[in-house]
């Protein structure tokens, strides 16, 4: 069969119930593994043969790693709580506001679903949207190993692009936040239609009777790791800060021994002028007492996810069974099949193959009534599943209210990206903001449009939201 480009090679898949199953794995199969838990950064790496594993381990069924809660003097996260549930969780939002912040601005909804702090950690992109977050809020991360536990701080966890303090058979499992009352401002700057930041800026601080006491400035995607500048507004007043913002911004990055990061994002010199622009912002936002945070939905449940099938393997090929729309599918695929392929292979070509590398989102599909990337899912991964299609929205002839929704707005063009915006707006209409308020929609909305009749979409969307909740 034909395979879309940015195939993976093949590899041998396995599931772990536990940590300590999954330890087992890592310590048996050695430099030969590779953990799975979102997959939102390795399987583009896998795809465009940037790494090549010979065992892939999928986690993400561990669901005693999900969880956020307040126990003795932190906020623990467990390593496989997602983005999405990160940028909406109650107690997040209220005792590390700006590692919310952080989550939200992380890629799309599609991404957020199934992307993990503890994988998005262990990754260790320079541009990565948590490093500055946690390292300003001082937080520490818990790693196991068969039969041992250490925690050490994030920012030691950094050792460079893409590597990490994490031995062959370790495994990040909590992230733990210090309940220190340190206030925060993040500030973030994304080039053009790019998926990662260009610059991050976050400040924490405390102060008493108007004077900081405890100040942590963190910058990240600009250098090779993120820079941490601790310390350097101690002493000073409120107003002070702002009087001499211009000498402050000057001083610390006159401190900083890197040479800053040349990449695709943007050109060295530009991220730091950006990054003295954001790192002057956030300062005169503490000064003046103008902090903004997003004004966001949150919830409290968290997303779990369940392996449904076993894995049965009939030579090199594994049994997967799908219900789409409705009908149980059943096929015997390698193990690195992507959903998406699978799906048009089986006549569903309403899903489009768009940039094949994570990006557009005009391959999505909802796999349990969330919107995923289909292009970047293993179909073993959603066996026992049900996914839908643009398809499985209208009941024969009568339209789904979305889609009478694009059909009126003329949102519709030349229908190529057309399928993956319905469904990622059935995601986010369903579960996320009913009332589709435009700023929370831009944060959550990134498909491309090939025809950038974007306007007409968000009217579609706002349309869409009417006909759901009642109205006209």
């Amino acid at each position: 069969m034909a395979y879309s480009l940015g195939f993976p090679r093949g590899f041998k898949y396995v599931r772990a119930s536990t940590i300590d199953e999954a330890l087992k794995l890592l310590s048996e199969y050695g430099g030969d593994a590779k953990v799975l838990a979102g997959g939102m950064s390795l399987m583009p790496m896998l795809k465009l043969r940037m790494t090549e594993v010979k065992y892939l381990i999928d986690i993400l069924g561990i669901n005693e790693l999900r969880y956020v809660r307040v126990e003795g003097n932190y906020l623990r996260i467990g390593a496989l709580t997602t983005h999405g549930d990160i940028a909406m969780n109650k107690l997040v939002n209220e005792y590390a506001k700006i590692l919310s912040e952080s989550a939200w601005h992380i890629a799309d909804i599609q991404v957020r679903n199934l992307g993990t702090i503890g994988g998005s950690i262990a990754h260790a992109d320079p541009a990565a949207n948590y490093y500055p977050a946690l390292i300003a809020l001082d937080a520490e991360v818990v790693i196991r190993g068969v039969g041992t536990e250490r925690t050490i701080k994030v920012s030691d966890l950094y050792k460079g692009p893409y590597i990490t303090d994490l031995k062959q058979n370790e495994v990040i499992t909590e992230v733990r936040i210090p309940l220190s009352g340190l206030r925060g401002v993040y500030e973030f700057f994304r080039r053009g239609g790019a998926s990662f930041p260009s610059v991050i800026v976050t400040v924490t601080y405390q102060e008493r009777d108007g004077i900081i006491t405890d100040s942590r400035i963190a910058i990240g995607a600009v250098y090779p790791e993120p820079v941490l500048v601790s310390g350097h507004l101690n002493g000073l007043g409120i107003k002070e800060v702002g009087a001499r913002v211009s000498d402050i911004v000057n001083s610390i990055f006159s401190s900083i021994d890197a040479k800053p990061l040349e990449d695709t994002h943007a050109p060295s010199d530009y991220k730091v002028r950006v990054a003295r622009n954001l790192l002057t912002k956030a300062l005169m936002s503490i000064a003046n007492g103008s902090m903004q945070y997003l004004k966001t939905p949150t919830r409290e449940d968290l997303i779990r996810w369940e392996f449904r099938d076993g894995v049965e393997y009939v030579g090199e090929l594994v049994k997967v069974r799908v219900n789409v729309n409705g009908q149980w599918i059943e096929d015997l695929v390698e193990p690195r099949l992507l959903l998406l392929d699978f799906l048009r292979r089986h006549g569903f070509k309403e899903v489009r193959r768009g940039c094949d590398e994570g990006k557009c989102g005009a391959c999505t599909v909802l796999v349990d009534g969330r919107a995923v990337k289909s292009c970047m899912v293993p179909v073993i991964r959603v066996s026992g599943h049900s996914v839908t299609t643009i398809r499985g929205l209208s009941k024969g002839m009568e339209l789904h209210p979305i889609q009478r929704a694009f059909l009126e707005e003329y949102a519709m063009q030349c229908g190529f990206c057309t399928h993956g915006f319905m469904m990622v707006t059935h995601d986010y209409l369903t579960n996320i903001d009913p009332a589709a308020d435009e700023d929370v929609m831009k944060l959550s909305i990134k498909n491309i449009c090939r025809c950038t009749g974007y306007v007409n979409i968000i009217r579609a969307i706002k349309r869409a939201s009417k006909y759901l909740t009642g109205g006209t």
